[in-house]
Order: structure tokens, then sequence, then C-alpha cells
């Protein structure tokens, strides 16, 4: 093989290389077998990373495999630089993956879940006044709230009505526990974008919906508005593979005290198999034995909190016959009782 040939074998062909190879028979057909090769492997890609449907926040896709003898060179460093855009159905949202990049799954212990996080955020170098700390806060004084606020709460009608052996009902809150959205900044890179806003989505979440809906009925349920929501639940789960339900605004309900409450009682009439997961204790106030915190999030890349999670669902609450017995103990929210504010309480206990 002459050295010409070679050329040929590790460069892209062109449209104006294409003309010059009409001179040459023999290169022309080297040429035309080299586009062949290469367009057989972008069928098989695009069915291997399914554009259009993998959604899921900064999880990793596997380095595309090139097929035989087919330019390995030239693939090895295209993909390096690559970033594909995927378009959402529900939106003109764009994101950005690169190629090459790998998420690691690795086993977190659920240690002092949530009280790690927040400890870790309001020790950290960000400012008193940041969102993250003073949501770091709030949670904290919200769980002290919930369970010390007397107020009557009133029943609801059950409104999903499908059945399952699974052992779990969990529900989902959308902002700050799978996603954050705010009005895009030119100097930031989104998950998701359009118009109106961007959108991080948080590290691991479509591997936790993935693993979690193996031993659960899963279910979103969210204050935010219908419109808003379906944008969001399209993008982390296109398929509905994942959520049995959706629940919004409209479903949540105010108390006389103008508090706000996702009522539990919507899913399920069985409350000792039923939890909640939000980053805002104080929408579950309904049912406080059945809410989960979760740290806030907001954009960190290296977030592991929904692992964290997944470990203390399947450790904890599959092995309890009452989660409010085993969410009440691990919470000690019994202790948050004897303290002026959650603040206090989360100082005394966890400092």
């Amino acid at each position: 093989m002459n050295s010409k040939t070679m050329c040929l074998q590790k460069s892209r062909v062109n449209s104006e290389q294409w003309k010059l190879l009409q001179r040459d028979p023999q290169l022309l057909k080297l040429a035309q077998q080299l586009n062949r090769n290469r367009t057989q492997s972008n069928i098989t890609t695009s069915k291997q990373i399914k554009i259009g449907n993998q959604t899921i926040s900064r999880i990793k896709l596997d380095s595309i495999k090139n097929d035989q003898n087919d330019v390995t060179q030239y693939q090895s460093e295209e993909q390096s630089k690559q970033k594909q855009n995927i378009t959402s159905r529900s939106a003109q949202f764009t994101r950005k993956i690169n190629l090459n990049n790998h998420i690691q799954l690795k086993k977190v212990h659920h240690g002092n879940y949530f009280f790690d996080k927040i400890k870790e955020i309001l020790t950290s170098d960000l400012k008193d006044n940041s969102p993250l700390k003073k949501m770091s806060r709030d949670a904290l004084n919200q769980i002290h709230m919930m369970i010390t606020y007397q107020e009557f709460i009133p029943e609801v009608s059950l409104l999903y009505q499908g059945k399952s052996q699974k052992q779990l009902k969990i529900a989902f809150d959308l902002d700050e526990t799978l996603i954050h959205t705010e009005q895009v900044q030119k100097d930031k890179v989104y998950d998701f974008q359009n118009n109106e806003f961007g959108v991080y989505i948080r590290p691991y979440c479509h591997h936790v919906l993935k693993e979690l809906s193996q031993y659960a009925d899963l279910f979103i349920y969210t204050s935010a508005n219908q419109k808003y929501a379906k944008t969001i639940i399209n993008l982390i789960d296109p398929e509905n593979k994942y959520f049995k339900g959706h629940y919004y605004r409209n479903n949540c309900i105010t108390l006389q005290s103008r508090i706000q409450v996702k009522h539990l009682g919507i899913l399920s009439n069985d409350y000792s198999k039923i939890v909640i997961i939000d980053n805002s204790p104080i929408f579950y106030m309904g049912q406080p034995y059945n809410g989960i915190p979760i740290a806030p999030f907001i954009d960190d890349i290296n977030d592991n909190e929904l692992m964290k999670l997944l470990n203390f669902v399947t450790e904890k609450l599959l092995q309890s016959d009452d989660v409010r017995i085993t969410i009440r103990r691990f919470f000690q929210y019994d202790m948050f009782r004897q303290f002026s504010d959650g603040i206090q309480a989360f100082n005394i206990l966890y400092n």
C-alpha cells in the first residue's frame, strides 16, 4: 500500500476530496468503502445513545467503539472534541454531552444522611446570604416547625387508583430536589435551556430513579404549576418509564394558616408504606413522619445525595414494617421538639 493510500485511510473524505478521487478509480473504491463503514457506525451509535431520549443530567455516555479497521485514530481525536446537541420533545431545549466523560457509579453509604450535607453547606465558603445556605437553614427550621406546629389537616380523596405489588410508594419533589432551574446566564452551560430558563438535573438522577422503580411506585408531587412541571418531567422521564403519576400545585391543599401542604392521602391510604422526598420539609407537614428531607441542590456536579438516598431507602425503608417509625427514629424528630428552632437542634445534635 502506498503512502497516498495510507493517508487517505486516516483522513475524512469531504466533497472537495471526492472530486479529486473520481480521477483515481482505486482510491475512489477505497473512499466509498470508507464512507459506508462510517455511515454504518453512525447508525449503530444513534441506536446506542438513543438521541432525543437520553435526558439525565451529567450521565456520561460510553465511548463509541470503532468498527474494526475504520479510522480509529480519527474517531478518537474527534470524540474528544465532540459535543452533541439533543433536542427534547417537550420544548426547544439543548443539551451538551461530552461523549468521552463517564459517570462513576459508586455505592455511597447514607451515614448521617441529609445532616452531613447540610453541615457541609453551612460550613462552606459560600456567603451566609447565598441561596444554598439560606435553603439549608430554612430546611432545618421547617423540620422543627412541621413536628411542633399544630393545625387541623383535612382529609383528601384518593386520586391514584393504580394497583401494584411493589413494596413502597415514593413521591419526589422537583425543584431543588431532582432539578434546579434559573434564568439563563451567558457564562453557564446548562443541561437544558430554552428562552425562559436553564435547567440543571441532579447527578445520578436517572440511575436512582431506575433503581428505585424496581422496588417502589414512583410519583412526582410538586407545588409548581402543571405547564412548567410537565416540561421538566419530560426531560427527566421522556418515555414515561419511571413515574406512575404526576401531581401539581392544584393537588396541594392550603391550610387556614395559608401554609401549602402536599397531602400523601391522594396517593395511598396506607401511610406505613409511602414516603415523600422534598428539600422543603414544610410541604409534608400533614404527614411529618412520612417525609424524607433532602439537602437542596443548585448546580454542584459533585453532589451525591441521591446515591445516599438510594442507600437509605434500600437499607432502611425496604426492611421496615412501617416507614414512619424508621424515619422518626433516624432523623431524631422527637429530639428536635426539645429545642426552640431547627438551627439550635442541629447545632447540638449534629455538631
